[in-house]
C-alpha cells in the first residue's frame, strides 16, 4: 500500500511538472542558422519549487523524416518564473546521423526541432514537456548569374557561363550546380522557356561556379534568343536557384581586323622555334597573335630584362587572327631586350621578343 502511494505521488508530481513548465524556442522561420541559435529558448516554471531538469533536442528534416541530429544538455535548475537559456549555459553535446556535422552553419533543409524536457533529482526520468517547431534554413543569398550578361546581344557563340555562389559557403557540404538553357520560342518570357520547353543544354552537376561552354556543345544559332538558369544544390537536397536571363547571338558580321602594320611582331608558343628579337625602328610596336581558343578578354604582358612584369594590357582576343597596336612609353629603353606574352585557355604560353633601336 505504502509502495502503491509512492508511485501516485511521483505520477501526481510528473503530471503537475508537465502541466507547470512552458516552453517557447525563439527560432527565426526561415533564413540562416548557427547551430547555438538553436538554444535560444524561453522557459517558464510556473509551479512553486524549483525544477531540476536537462533537455533533449531532435531535428529531423521535413521532407524525408530522416533524424539528421540529436543533442543533450547538462542538467541545469529552472527556477520559479522565466528563464532565458542559451548554448553558453546549457553545454549541449551533439549527436550527428547525417555525416555532416554542421560545425557553425546547419545546411540547407527543412527541418523540425523537438525540445524535451526531463527531470533530474526527485523527478529523474520524468518528461516534464515537450515542443516541436518547424523551420527552414536558406542561404543568405542565393547565387547571381554574371556573364553572359542579361538580355546580352553576343557576337559570337559563348565560351563561358559564370555565376556568384550562394552565400555562406560555409552553410553547404556538398555543393554543385545544375544549368540549363532553352530557346525561348516567338512570344515566350525567359522564365516560360526555361520552365516549358525542351532543354536546348543541360547540365546536372557542375561541380564550380563557372562552366567552360566548348565546341563540342551544340552550336547557339544566329537570330535566336536563349534563357539560361542556374540552381544550386547541396548533396541531394535543393538550396537556391538563381533569376533567368537571357541571350542572343547576332546575325551581323563582324568585320575582319586588318593589321595597321606589315611590320609585327609574332608571339608564338614558347613550344615553337623562336624568331629571335624583333627590333622595331620606333616606339610603335605591332603585335600579331594567333588565337585557337573562342572569343575571351585575355592580357598581353611585358617582362623587361630582369624577368620583372613592367605592365599588363587587358585585350579581347577573337578566334583566329589578331592584331594589336602598341605606344611603348618611357618605362621602354632603347637597345634594351623585353618580352611579351599571352597565356591561354589551356596554360599554354605564347612569348616574343623585341627591343627598340
Amino acid at each position: 500500500m505504502k509502495k502503491t502511494g509512492i508511485i501516485l505521488l511521483l505520477l501526481f508530481i510528473t503530471c503537475c511538472g508537465m502541466a507547470q513548465i512552458t516552453i517557447q524556442p525563439i527560432l527565426p522561420e526561415v533564413g540562416i542558422m548557427q547551430k547555438s541559435q538553436l538554444w535560444n529558448i524561453l522557459a517558464i516554471n510556473n509551479s512553486d519549487y524549483p525544477l531540476n531538469c536537462n533537455i533533449v533536442l531532435t531535428i529531423q528534416d521535413r521532407q524525408t523524416g530522416a533524424e539528421v541530429l540529436s543533442a543533450t544538455t547538462s542538467t541545469f535548475t529552472l527556477e520559479k518564473g522565466s528563464k532565458q537559456l542559451n548554448e553558453a549555459n546549457l553545454d549541449p553535446q551533439y549527436t550527428y546521423f547525417s555525416g555532416d556535422k554542421m560545425d557553425q552553419f546547419l545546411t540547407v533543409g527543412s527541418y523540425m526541432a523537438c525540445f524535451k524536457f526531463t527531470g533530474q533529482g526527485h523527478l529523474s526520468g520524468a518528461e516534464l514537456n515537450e515542443v516541436c517547431v518547424p523551420f527552414d534554413v536558406a542561404p543568405l543569398s542565393p547565387p547571381i548569374l554574371i556573364l553572359p550578361a542579361d538580355s546580352s546581344v553576343l557576337q559570337t557563340q559563348p565560351a563561358q557561363f559564370s555565376w556568384q555562389p550562394p552565400a555562406p559557403l560555409t552553410m553547404f557540404q556538398q555543393l554543385h550546380y545544375e544549368i540549363l538553357v532553352a530557346e525561348i520560342l516567338p512570344g515566350q518570357k525567359p522564365e516560360e522557356a526555361v520552365e516549358l520547353n525542351a532543354p536546348f543544354y543541360i547540365d546536372l552537376n557542375v561541380p564550380n561556379s563557372v562552366m567552360n561552354y566548348t565546341g563540342a556543345y551544340p552550336s547557339f544559332e544566329k537570330g535566336k534568343w536563349y534563357a539560361w538558369q542556374v540552381v544550386a544544390q547541396d548533396g541531394e537536397s535543393y538550396a537556391a536557384k538563381t533569376q533567368v536571363w537571357d541571350f542572343e547571338i547576332s546575325t551581323q558580321q563582324i568585320p575582319a581586323v586588318q593589321p595597321v602594320s606589315t611590320n609585327y611582331v609574332l608571339l608564338l608558343s614558347d613550344k615553337e622555334p623562336s624568331e629571335g628579337v624583333h627590333e622595331l625602328t620606333s616606339s610603335t610596336l605591332s603585335v600579331k597573335y594567333y588565337s585557337y581558343d573562342k572569343d575571351y578578354t585575355g592580357t598581353i604582358t611585358f617582362i623587361g630584362p630582369d624577368g620583372n612584369e613592367i605592365e599588363e594590357k587587358s585585350v579581347h582576343i577573337a578566334y583566329g587572327e589578331n592584331f594589336f597596336t602598341y605606344k611603348l612609353d618611357n618605362n621602354f629603353k632603347k637597345e634594351t631586350t623585353y618580352s611579351m606574352q599571352v597565356i591561354d585557355s589551356k596554360k599554354n604560353k605564347n612569348v616574343a621578343f623585341f627591343l627598340i633601336k
